[in-house]
């Protein structure tokens, strides 16, 4: 954006010395049609594509990990989110498909999806691997209380039995057989 901003200020001193309106129009046409370009480019359907192949192997990675560090024992959860995760992957494999429709090397027609029903999937099938991330960080969390919980509990159980060995420890064996 800098680079932006450096540039058009250049531009623009230089039209401005320059007595040719039509000319004026016509760069500052073309530096604002670049500008809306650029602006717009993160919104574009295979912009938005990126991030959501991004967050689907984040959501998929964090799935694996609590599998493998047992945090995830509720199986009928665990079976519940591998098939939404399952359903997002094939609708990702279908907006991908329309995606690559445009064509690789001619992303003007992309720009016109850029409010479409292919930018609303997208963003659909994003909420949806959200909510999906979030009941696995949920699940998550409930299992690692659930284990902070039987840990105390059995310090607390540790701590007493070995409490009541020191106290009876610390007596003579004649009070310790009354």
């Amino acid at each position: 954006m800098a680079i932006t901003h450096l540039l058009s200020t250049t531009l623009l001193a230089l039209i401005s010395c320059t007595g040719n309106n039509i000319v004026q129009y016509v760069v500052l046409l073309l530096f604002v049609s670049y500008s809306v370009i650029i602006l717009l480019r993160p919104r574009l359907p295979s912009a938005r594509m990126v991030k959501l192949e991004h967050l689907v192997a984040e959501t998929t990675d964090m799935l694996h990990s609590a599998n493998e560090e047992r945090l995830l024992t509720n199986r009928e959860f665990t079976l519940q989110t591998q098939l939404r995760l399952s359903r997002v992957n094939l609708t990702k494999s279908t907006l991908r498909s329309k995606i690559l429709e445009f064509g690789l090397g001619y992303p003007t027609k992309e720009y016109l999806h850029i409010m479409g029903p292919l930018s609303t999937e997208i963003e659909q099938c994003k909420r949806e691997v959200k909510e999906v991330k979030i009941a696995i960080l949920t699940e998550m969390e409930h299992e690692r209380q659930v284990l902070y919980s039987a840990n105390i509990d059995d310090m607390v159980v540790i701590l007493s039995s070995g409490c009541s060995n020191l106290k009876t420890r610390g007596r003579s064996p004649e009070a310790q057989s009354q």
